[in-house]
């Protein structure tokens, strides 16, 4: 299929949620001319990238985390994660959010693949490192909004919850298939 692309006739931002440092999301309203010659309204949002580290504690144990999670009022089982700041670099991302949320830190961050979690609605990228030779567990800096606990779980453990259906984060379960599934891929960064 040839790539055919959407002129933008005119963009509005309708909304920005921020923190005064990171622009988490801004939601605008585009009309836009398809390559039919369709004139329609586009509702689409620009958000900041997220990183996630899966963190191998040794080739079989991971380091996770057990997250409230506000939108679908649960507790889920999650990988370490957040976003990047302005100007940050998706790997220093990376080390910072690993010792914020779990207190390790990381002999090795490896870039392993980047994904766009909402292709319909946003540019967003998602990019997934793996983490290897863990120092001492030290003192954790959760942001305000987080009540994270930490666990250790097994590679088998945790399979075996996804087959149970109970790993929900769409992030999580992507990582999960990239860092410990066994599947060899070429890298994609």
């Amino acid at each position: 299929m040839k790539n055919r692309s959407w002129e933008c006739l005119e963009s509005k931002k309708i909304f920005e949620a921020t923190d005064g440092k990171t622009v988490y999301m801004d939601l605008y309203q585009d009309r836009v001319r398809t390559p039919k010659g369709n004139v329609i309204a586009y509702t689409r949002y620009r958000a900041s990238d997220v990183v996630i580290v899966v963190p191998f504690l040794d080739s079989e144990r991971l380091v996770m985390i057990r997250q409230y999670r506000y939108p679908v009022d649960k507790v889920l089982l999650e990988f370490p994660a957040g976003h990047v700041e302005t100007g940050e670099d998706p790997e220093n991302t990376a080390v910072r959010e690993l010792e914020e949320e779990t207190g390790y830190k990381a002999e090795k961050i490896e870039y392993i693949y980047k994904y766009h979690p909402s292709v319909s609605r946003s540019r967003q990228t998602v990019h997934v490192f793996r983490a290897t030779g863990l120092s001492e567990k030290g003192a954790t800096r959760h942001d305000g909004g987080e009540d994270i606990n930490m666990e250790v779980l097994t590679v088998g453990e945790l399979r075996r919850l996804i087959q149970k259906g109970e790993v929900e984060c769409a992030g999580t379960l992507v990582s999960y298939l990239l860092c410990c599934s066994g599947m060899e891929m070429a890298k994609n960064g």
